[in-house]
């Protein structure tokens, strides 16, 4: 039969046309389907006992970890039978099935050994998958495995939305199960990485948390912790209320003078502190007016002493022979702050004790100083509205 050719070169003025059919979700059915009948497969990846066949080709392409090996002279490339050492038989059969399907689940039962596994195998996409689900699941349950994860597979974003989560859910972190489980190494890294973050309070009741979680292994640590709790800004509720009168920390020997220091910073919230012969005393204020108490210098315990009769900020006390007077300063009124001249005593060595009025100072004051020399009280400076 002689030969015929065909040709509509020049006689016809239509354009030049491109085409673009995705067959490439055929050509990856098609590669599925022969995997699952056994036609084209030319290595079986071995995880104990779990045979899973493949190909080469499709495992390279997907995957840097076959790529490297069938594509150099690795002993494995010239295998038919692959193994894969300590790691999750499930996953690396789920991530194979993703390279012929492009489809995978991930939920929280699975995302761990799945970004552990493509980490391993070298799949960006897959585990860009499950960083991305992380990143949606940060609770007070897991926060401290999604830390561990970050820092195990070097994931900047996790580590940065644990560092905020902790700080933003500090006190809830910090009561929960999971942090009290920590190391004493975890809980130091947790310490430095909010420091100065969080209030002073919630440290202080951090470092509680956990050293009283599992006492008899803990406690010996505690003053290691401790330096992170910056006791001169601890408020002066919680420093008289719970750190002051708390076990555990009067036991801390090497506090020394940081624990003293930590008293008289308390005393410009809390009012003022007065030297008697073994005690401090606290009066006054601007948050709590009438109350008055005692800090024993030997066993380290606050005591309440009887309320002001009149509360006042701003005001002066001294000690003259075991008695306590309290002078002037400034009342509330209307909003305003209107200079006294009141002037109570408390003698302290009476078995009942209670507060006396006595004579009046000549000038109505506040914000002034006072001192005692040789039995005699004297006020100086101040304003007086």
């Amino acid at each position: 039969m002689a030969e015929t050719s065909f040709s509509l070169s020049g006689t016809s003025s239509v354009k030049e046309q491109t085409h673009n059919i995705d067959h490439a979700s055929d050509l990856l059915q098609f590669a599925n389907k022969s995997r699952q009948d056994g036609r084209f497969n030319d290595i079986i990846i071995r995880v104990g006992e779990k045979n899973i066949p493949a190909n080469k080709m499709v495992l390279s392409c997907y995957s840097k970890y076959f790529d490297t090996m069938f594509n150099t002279e690795m002993e494995e490339k010239y295998k038919d039978v692959v193994e894969l050492q300590a790691v999750d038989a499930e996953s690396v059969e789920k991530l194979v099935d993703f390279m012929y399907t492009g489809k995978i689940n991930i939920n929280t039962n699975n995302v761990c050994d799945l970004l552990a596994v493509s980490d391993f195998l070298q799949m960006l996409s897959v585990k860009k998958l499950c960083i991305e689900y992380l990143l949606t699941t940060v609770t007070q349950q897991n926060c401290f495995t999604i830390q561990a994860l970050a820092d195990r597979f070097t994931i900047p974003k996790l580590t940065e939305k644990f560092n905020n989560f902790v700080v933003e859910k500090y006190q809830e972190v910090t009561s929960g199960h999971q942090f009290k489980k920590l190391s004493k190494d975890g809980v130091i890294k947790l310490l430095q990485l909010t420091h100065g973050k969080v209030s002073p309070d919630l440290v202080y009741t951090a470092v509680m948390n956990w050293v009283k979680f599992d006492l008899a292994s803990n406690e010996s640590y505690l003053s290691q912790l401790f330096k992170f709790v910056n006791l001169s800004e601890v408020s002066p509720m919680m420093f008289k209320d719970e750190v002051s009168v708390e076990p555990l920390v009067q036991k801390l020997d090497n506090l020394g003078w940081v624990f003293h220091d930590a008293l008289v910073q308390r005393a410009k919230e809390i009012g003022r502190l007065y030297y008697t012969e073994k005690s401090l005393i606290s009066l006054g204020g601007t948050e709590s007016l009438y109350k008055v108490t005692k800090f024993d210098l030997q066993t380290k315990q606050w005591s309440q002493l009887p309320d002001l009769p009149v509360g006042r900020s701003t005001a002066a006390a001294v000690v003259i022979d075991d008695v306590l007077y309290h002078l002037a300063g400034s009342l509330q009124t209307d909003g305003k702050e209107t200079a006294t001249n009141i002037v109570y005593r408390m003698k302290l060595k009476k078995k009942v004790l209670k507060w006396e009025k006595v004579a009046s100072m000549n000038v109505k004051r506040f914000v002034f100083g006072a001192a005692v020399l040789n039995g005699v009280i004297f006020v100086f400076g101040g304003a007086d509205e």
